[in-house]
Formats: C-alpha cells, structure tokens, sequence
C-alpha cells in the first residue's frame, strides 16, 4: 500500500514566507520611479517597519537568527526612511509678536451625507481658514450658514472628487481658481495680509496614482504646484490631499523644486487616510510650508464621515513683502 506523505507548515515557516513579500514590497519601494506600482509599495513604511520588527522577534525566539538579521535589516531601512517625522524637533523661539493663524484642510469626500459632523469638526477646531476638498454642489449648499462666520469664500464645487472651497475670516486678495497640470483640476490660490505681512494660500487636490496616466498627471501638477510657488513672492502655505505619502520620492522632489518643508517633521505619523482601514493609514493629506511660516502645532481632527481625516495646523507668518 503506498505511504503518502503529509507536509505541514510551521508558523516560522508563514512568517519568513511573509517577511520576504515585506522585504520585496520594501525594495520596490525604493524603485518607485521605474513604475507606477512600485510606487504604491513606498507609502507603507510604518507597516513594514513594525511587521519586520515583530517578525525578527519572532524568529529570535525560534532561533532562526539568518532570517532575523534580514528581517532586522530591512525593518531598519523603513525605520530610517520615516525616522524625520519620528524625531524630535529642535522648537521654534516664540518671540514673534504676529497673529497665530489656524487652517483646517479636509478631504470631506464627495459621497460624504454626513454635513453635521463637518460642520461638528469646524466648530470644535475653530480654524481662521477652512480649505475642503472633493466638495459637490449639495455640500456647498449645506454649508451656506458658515458665511457669518467665514464671511470670504472661493469656490468651485463639482459632482466628481476635485470640487474645492475656501473659507477665512481674513479678506481674500488676488484670489483664482486655477486649472494646474495636464488634468485641468481646479486649485485655490489666494493672497491674504497678517498684520502688514501678506502670505500666499494654496489648495491642491491631483488625482490618485492608481494607473500609470494619473500618476504622471499627479506627478505634472505637482510640477507646476512646485514651479507656482517659487514664482510666488510671499511666504506660502500649501494646503492639500497630494495623493502620496512623505517617502514617495516625488515628494521629496516636490519640496526640493518648491522649496517647502513638511509640516509633520517632528511631530508623528499623522496618518489621515483611509479611516476605515486601521492597518492601511497612511499620510496623504499635507501642509507644507515656505520660509517665513512658522509652525506652532500640527494635529489630525475628529472623522467627519470621510475616509480622510482633516489636517490641523497652527501657524505664524514671521516676515514676507
């Protein structure tokens, strides 16, 4: 009678099998400019540094120590890669007498129902200027009430996922909707006075990178956002949903070509998006800032219904024409 064999698959074994589809997605990471879905491997960092962590703990305890050099290794490359917004900062002197400035940036999403909890988010937050993405036509009306408190206001709403409002207290100068990039998608670039010290606003929302043509539309806005604020004379604040995480290197490219420094060094992840989806998020939602901006605090908000959380940033404009 023939003896059949069983083959069985130790813990060890699914764990190592899973640590090299890290260490792949870690590499490929790394290539993010051959391809497009390379690309898409780089923005989770935080996850593959934690599961090869964990990982080479694991496989310490199973004294598989070949494998927990490699897993330390790599888990070591992400830990570096996101090491800026872990590490502390050195704190900005207070010694500025300018107003402090609030803005609140939300991706509300274009299918969200639920305007109480935005209007909820604002009245808690309490921002000075209020920049909102994916904003629809219907949205806009549920929030007609906001203009006694935000009397100055931009806008272009649309039924698809790149409307775009501004709200502020402060008057608004030299205010447009601009098409920027090959997508034509609307951004928000206005002009607005602190004290005698004018700064620069802009709303940007590129399309997402989930085939090869949006993610060169994204990278070509990012361009133009990038060559739009080095024209620019004042002190800028960029507020958006840019679709790509801080180690996408199209990022760091952006804020070399527009002379921009991340907001969130320093201060932790932040992840902001997708809500639903714990072990996914991820930063997509940035405010980035020129020289003359002086970051007091950074923070994600409550949800609103979204699958992004809103970005919250305090801030102080220190010189500028």
């Amino acid at each position: 009678m023939p003896s059949s064999t069983t083959r069985h698959v130790s813990p060890s074994g699914l764990l190592i099998a899973a640590g090299v589809l890290t260490v792949l997605a870690t590499l490929a990471g790394f290539a993010a400019r051959f391809w497009w879905i390379f690309e898409l491997s780089s923005h989770f960092r935080v996850q593959y540094a934690l599961f090869l962590s964990l990982g080479a703990l694991a496989l310490l305890v199973w004294r598989r120590y070949c494998w927990v050099t490699v897993f330390a290794v790599f888990a070591l490359m992400n830990i570096a890669t996101i090491a800026p917004r872990l590490l502390p900062v050195v704190a900005a002197s207070t010694d500025s007498a300018g107003p402090i400035f609030r803005a609140l940036l939300a991706n509300v999403h274009s299918g969200n129902r639920d305007d109480d909890r935005i209007r909820h988010a604002i009245t808690t937050t309490n921002p000075d200027f209020i920049m909102l993405l994916e904003v629809t036509p219907w949205l806009m009306e549920r929030l007609a009430n906001l203009r006694d408190r935000y009397p100055y206001q931009i806008a272009e709403p649309r039924e698809d996922n790149f409307g775009i409002v501004l709200f502020s207290r402060l008057p608004l100068l030299n205010t447009a909707v601009m098409q920027i990039g090959p997508a034509g998608l609307p951004s928000i670039r206005t002009v607005l006075d602190s004290g005698g010290c004018r700064f620069t606003l802009l709303g940007a929302h590129p399309p997402p990178p989930v085939s090869a043509a949006l993610a060169q539309d994204r990278n070509d806005q990012l361009a133009d956002l990038a060559r739009l604020v080095r024209q620019t004379r004042q002190p800028t604040l960029l507020l958006g949903d840019l679709n790509l995480s801080p180690w996408s290197p199209y990022f760091a490219q952006l804020l070399a070509d527009a002379g921009l420094q991340d907001s969130a060094t320093g201060r932790s992840i932040q992840a902001s998006w997708p809500v639903a989806w714990p072990l996914l998020w991820i930063p997509i939602d940035h405010a980035l800032y020129s020289d003359g901006i002086r970051i007091r605090y950074r923070e994600t908000g409550p949800a609103i219904g979204s699958d992004h959380y809103p970005v919250i940033v305090d801030f102080q404009v220190v010189s500028g024409p």
